[in-house]
């Protein structure tokens, strides 16, 4: 029996795949088609993939789920065009839409709880009670109710729940992104980041961990899962930063901080750009545009403290001999950077994101016959196919539950009160809200994908960011960067625990070891709010002095984790080049200036400390001071 799963899954993940290939060819079925046909196979997907030591009473009710979710897709298919002729909240449901209706909610539930773990189905529970109890709660939390036919009506009988923007923009934009990335992984394209970054950094100071950084930074942008993203390059670059002399769990730690950081990433930002495209009714090129600066300065501060690591204990970087065959590998992997210059090609140009990912996709297959080595056969395109909607899954079901939270939140108003309630607890004040804003976005994040957390606290709470006059673009980067770095905050640093995994650490040290090295990706959000120069909203001069300022800061913060500066820093010293890089860091010019002032002062110190302290060491063994003269 556990075989027919594995050959239906089989089956549902080519199928997927292979339909989605063909709505990008012949062009998007109607949208509820879409929608619904999407979500069924990737529901039937999940249930065909049970555990192997699955009991009886699981494969039983496995196997009847699928057949059930079949069922709904065939039902919803057949009655298009009544339901998208009918008028809503009038015209009476069937009892099959009733029925079917519920089915559809429930399989999406558990499926929830199954990919994403109980974190967001309890969220979405809540959110589904509320909508029917909401008439027996006291103040703000109060609403009219939703009734039985206007429930199912929102949620299953419109775009505006299940099958509403977070579950479009994975089957419209997300799923062709994961598809390019695992083909281009497949022909190589990961080894190539890996060698390019060794190439450019492996034999400088701490070279293994300014590998890591380069190659998690842009592998991260492109297949948008930092998990993923840390079992992908971490399990090459940990031990080559271990035997460079890197601790373990700075190893791990460093990693996770990497491999988080990849999402933040233009031009892809693992898929989340075209999601902010979708919220906020920016373009494209203004959003990556925005965000090239706070992910520049989050890597930068994240190099910086590796490098500051490994000039505090006497690391140096790879020798000759110890370095990977990174330049035969990157000759014979070179021409996998077609395709992605032909994706930001396209999308700078303006082509459909979905257009532009199918014709990077169809660059990748072509150039891989360059080289025997990186070909893409008929196997591999078979994988291929099955390992894109598998990878779909941890994305495309925390999303259409998303959904159901959204349905929810626009009926009753809720979000509108939220708004309300943060406007009112911080009473206008604007760092108030955006710290409630911050532990709103790392609590949820811990529970689900980043994206669907992006949606939920952009949906539920956003407004009240643009309330206050904060620029678009840097409320929506604010969020999404928070519900980036949940990843790497305890207790629930699912990236740090992945990479203390491949390092055997002890998760808990590595957890709080990569929170410490992101410290500074904790500020810039806060900056960028402050000071819109920091997502290109400004004069060319406001820019330039925005960047350098933070950047400035962020090595200052780099150093004081570290404990190393231009020399050894004790605590005072820790302290006084935290202050300095908070003031460095703040939009202040005045501040800035001090905090520069401050920072210069603290590595003259050092640089004069050191000289001194090793002309006496000098001294003190019988060698010439060398700041006389022979003369003298």
């Amino acid at each position: 029996m556990y075989r027919a799963f594995t050959y239906s899954a089989k089956a549902f993940a080519l199928g997927l795949s292979l339909f989605q290939i063909y709505a990008a060819v012949f062009g998007l079925p109607p949208l509820m088609i879409h929608y619904i046909l999407f979500l069924c196979v990737v529901l039937a997907l999940v249930f065909s993939t049970p555990p192997e030591n699955a009991s009886l009473v699981r494969l039983v009710f496995d196997a009847a789920a699928v057949l059930l979710t079949i069922a709904i897709a065939v039902y919803f298919i057949d009655a298009h065009e009544r339901i998208v002729s009918r008028i809503a909240f009038v015209d009476e449901l069937h009892l099959f839409d009733k029925v079917l209706g519920v089915a559809l909610i429930a399989l999406l539930l558990e499926a929830t709880r199954r990919v994403a773990g109980y974190g967001l189905f309890v969220v979405a529970l809540v959110f589904v009670l509320y909508g029917f109890t909401a008439p027996y709660l006291p103040g703000a939390l109060y609403h009219s109710g939703l009734t039985f036919d206007r429930f199912i009506d929102i949620q299953v009988m419109s775009t505006n729940g299940v099958l509403g923007i977070p579950l479009g923009v994975v089957a419209t934009y997300i799923f062709y992104f994961i598809l390019f990335a695992v083909f281009l992984e497949i022909s190589g394209g990961g080894q190539l980041f890996i060698d390019l970054a060794f190439s450019l950094t492996g034999r400088t100071r701490g070279g293994p961990a300014k590998s890591a950084v380069v190659a998690s930074g842009i592998m991260g942008s492109i297949n948008g899962s930092a998990v993923a993203n840390v079992v992908g390059t971490g399990t090459f670059t940990i031990p080559l930063m271990r035997r460079g002399g890197y601790t373990p769990t700075f190893a791990a730690a460093t990693e996770a901080a990497a491999s988080t950081g990849g999402q933040f990433m233009p031009p892809i930002m693992g898929a989340a750009a075209f999601v902010m495209v979708e919220l906020t009714g920016l373009s494209y090129v203004h959003i990556i545009a925005g965000a090239a600066i706070p992910a520049l300065l989050y890597y930068f501060s994240l190099f910086a403290a590796v490098h500051l690591e490994a000039k505090k204990n006497g690391l140096e970087g790879l020798k000759k001999g110890e370095m990977p065959q990174v330049f035969s590998g990157l000759w014979r992997r070179v021409h996998l950077l077609l395709p992605i210059a032909v994706l930001v090609y396209l999308l700078i140009d303006g082509r459909t994101l979905m257009t532009s990912a199918f014709y990077a996709l169809l660059v990748t297959v072509a150039v891989s016959f360059v080289r025997p080595d990186t070909r893409i056969g008929l196997r591999d395109i078979v994988n291929g196919l099955d390992k894109a909607s598998r990878s779909v899954l941890i994305v495309a079901v925390p999303c259409a539950a998303a959904g159901v939270i959204i349905g929810i939140i626009v009926q009753t108003g809720i979000g509108m009160r939220v708004t309300d309630a943060i406007l009112a607890v911080s009473g206008g004040n604007l760092v108030l809200c955006l710290i409630a804003m911050m532990f709103s976005c790392i609590i949820l994040g811990m529970g689900m994908p980043t994206v669907a957390a992006y949606i939920m606290v952009a949906t539920l709470m956003g407004s009240a960011l643009t309330q206050l006059d904060v620029n678009l673009l840097s409320a929506h980067l604010f969020i999404f960067y928070f519900a980036l770095l949940s990843f790497v905050t305890p207790p629930v640093a699912l990236a740090a625990y992945a990479a203390a995994g491949i390092a055997q650490t002890e998760s808990g040290r590595t957890g709080w070891r990569a929170f410490t090295l992101t410290w500074s990706g904790f500020l810039i959000p806060y900056a960028f709010v402050f000071n819109p120069a920091l997502v290109a909203d400004g004069s060319v001069w406001e820019i330039i002095w925005a960047t350098l300022s933070v950047g400035a800061g962020c090595y200052a913060l780099a150093g004081s984790v570290i404990g190393m500066h231009a020399g050894h820093s004790g605590w005072v010293e820790r302290g006084v080049g935290a202050v300095a890089a908070l003031a460095l860091i703040a939009p202040n010019v005045a501040l800035d200036l001090g905090g520069a002032g401050l920072l210069a002062v603290l590595i003259a110190y050092q640089i004069v400390r050191d000289r001194r302290a090793g002309t006496a060491a000098a001294v003190s063994a019988g060698e010439p001071d060398p700041q006389r003269s022979p003369s003298s």
